[in-house]
């Protein structure tokens, strides 16, 4: 079952690839893990991250150590404490608090010497959300001052990245250490609103009223036909780069039912944008449609059909109505989203 807030399911689903575990909360159990994890750190020195080095002469840039490939090292390589050197200084603009950067980057386990993830063979950047203060504790420490063109190794240990609880997904267990190169290729501060040039709608269409600043003020007038198929609608177009499917979005959205202008979920009412991923099914159909291809900046009207949203009323079967799979089955819904972000 979907809920009227079309990003709750997806934030369950969503990839944590670089965001911090979650400490559990417990008894004699938990500290007698951590008590563990101490013995095993402090059992094997520190490694010198100036023994690493990357090279870039290939296709893709490779860490190595002590000039022979990271895996031929004398693993593990572990610190207890984050460490960073700087591999080349760029003179781009200041990285601050908040920020959010792009940024290309290689990650190795250090204790296995397998490459754990890497933007290169897709020749794409990341965002970095440096507001999110679920990201790497090392990342948010780390990267406020630097600037862009900077280009940088990190070794991190488990407390300032996954934490005791690792991530099993990527195959990162309890205490071992992540090794980064990082390429810092742009910083800039979020965006809270649309920005952008104003498009004027297509005739027949609900009327918008927005500031960005809090839930949109959407009317139906009377007389405006329903639509059959999806409507998306810019009007506010972002000079962003275009969302795409599999990623995550920012946003902020207002949205209300066409029948008759009720109003039944906003995100500004909680105060922050909502994040979740999309075109990939974790949300009603209307929205993976509406918003993929759509730029970072825009603000997008959207008028869903029940079809694309939750789903046509129930028939009456015998005189009796059943109940409705949703509280919003068989409505056309009318949602007007800023688009903040797609990482």
């Amino acid at each position: 079952m979907r809920s009227p807030r079309p990003w709750l399911a997806a934030l369950a689903a969503a990839p944590l690839l670089l965001l911090a575990g979650c400490a559990t909360e417990g008894g004699d159990g938990d500290a007698a893990s951590q008590s563990d994890d101490a013995a095993v750190t402090s059992a094997v020195a520190d490694g010198d991250l100036a023994e690493l080095a990357v090279d870039t002469e290939g296709d893709a840039p490779q860490i190595t150590w002590n000039d022979e490939p990271f895996a031929e090292g004398d693993l593990p390589f572990r610190v207890s404490e984050t460490q960073s050197e700087d591999v080349a200084a760029g003179d781009g603009d200041e990285v601050a608090e908040g920020h959010e950067v792009q940024a290309r980057y290689l990650a190795v386990n250090g204790t296995t010497g397998e490459q754990l993830l890497s933007t290169y063979e897709a020749d794409e950047t990341v965002t970095l959300d440096l507001s999110n203060e679920n990201l790497f504790p090392a990342f948010l420490e780390t990267l406020p001052g630097r600037s862009a063109g900077d280009t940088l190794l990190l070794a991190i240990p488990a407390a300032d990245a996954f934490g005791a609880a690792g991530n099993p997904q990527l195959g990162v267990g309890a205490d071992d250490t992540l090794v980064f190169y990082m390429e810092v290729v742009s910083s800039s501060e979020p965006l809270t609103s649309a920005t952008g040039e104003a498009v004027e709608p297509e005739e027949g269409l609900p009327e918008v009223e927005a500031d960005g600043a809090s839930a949109a003020q959407i009317t139906v007038p009377d007389g405006t036909e329903e639509p059959t198929e999806l409507v998306s609608q810019v009007l506010v177009r972002g000079e962003g780069a275009e969302v795409q499917a599999g990623q995550t979005v920012k946003v902020h959205y207002t949205g209300v039912k066409f029948s008759d202008g009720e109003g039944f979920d906003n995100s500004y009412d909680r105060g922050e944008p909502a994040e979740f991923p999309i075109g990939v099914g974790r949300v009603i159909p209307g929205w993976d449609e509406g918003l993929v291809g759509q730029t970072v900046g825009s603000r997008v009207l959207l008028v869903i059909p029940a079809a694309q949203a939750y789903g046509e009323a129930p028939a009456d079967t015998d005189g009796a109505t059943a109940p409705p799979a949703h509280e919003l089955a068989g409505e056309t819904l009318v949602f007007v989203v800023d688009i903040l972000g797609a990482y």
